[in-house]
């Protein structure tokens, strides 16, 4: 594919990404002619619309016209995004189990937030290729699901020998065993409770109880679990609620 005759379109914010060949990504002519007629349009007008808009078209209003405030039409669309997204990712998770579906679905999510507000380019391929990106998102945490469960219960990255380990196991539902049982037997368990969590539940957990950094902060300068993941503070503490679920066999 090449890139000729919209690459350097004035009405658009170029995409600067480049391929593995060396070429620019660049957005299809269709793509360019439905942007060109929805930025005509009042920012209202996009919401009520939202069924008929291209998913690549989306992420781009989503990188382009974010509002400096919380505006209804924004959210909108932003939550039209996410549907699809998750729509797509459960399709292609769905030989699997319910649970192990849902959580393929939002690790998706979760990148799908962290790519297209991440101010840099490397959104330009969710514009050039949604479709193809999202699955492969998705083939990608299916993998790493079906490679956690085969993680061996006795192995650990974590420290079990530090506070705040040994106050993870008791959180996670096992309250004063991490502190009374043996350090190898702690190991062992840490290590169970975790391999049974997503990867973004294991970085909230990681961020909060090993690095022990805050959920959420009043000084903007200060280093949260929630600036760590690139997620809300009421995101960090839906990871660690689904954690806790999880670990201790409460999950659905």
């Amino acid at each position: 594919m090449t890139s000729d005759g919209y690459q350097d379109d004035p009405d658009l914010q170029p995409l600067t990404l480049a391929q593995d060949d060396g070429t620019l990504l660049y957005r299809p002519t269709e793509l360019v002619d439905e942007l060109r007629e929805l930025l005509q349009k009042p920012r209202g007008g996009l919401a009520k619309a939202k069924a008929n808009i291209s998913s690549a078209a989306l992420v781009h209003i989503m990188r382009n016209l974010r509002p400096n405030r919380e505006e209804s039409w924004y959210f909108e669309l932003w939550n039209e995004l996410v549907s699809r997204a998750k729509g797509l990712a459960f399709r292609r998770a769905s030989g699997l189990s319910k649970q192990q579906a849902s959580d393929v679905a939002q690790e998706v999510c979760d990148w799908l937030h962290e790519l297209v507000f991440s101010g840099t380019n490397n959104a330009d391929v969710l514009e050039a290729f949604f479709g193809t990106s999202v699955f492969r998102k998705s083939v990608d945490e299916i993998r790493k699901l079906k490679r956690r469960e085969s993680v061996e219960r006795n192995e650990t990255d974590f420290e079990v020998g530090e506070r705040s380990a040994r106050d993870w196991i008791d959180n996670a539902g096992y309250r004063n065993a991490g502190h009374s049982m043996p350090r190898a037997e702690a190991a062992a368990r840490v290590a169970a409770v975790m391999a049974r969590l997503t990867e973004r539940e294991q970085a909230a957990v990681n961020a909060v109880y090993v690095e022990g950094l805050q959920q959420k902060s009043n000084d903007p300068n200060e280093m949260t679990a929630a600036k760590k993941l690139n997620v809300s503070s009421r995101r960090i503490g839906e990871l660690l609620a689904n954690a806790r679920k999880r670990a201790s066999g409460d999950e659905e």
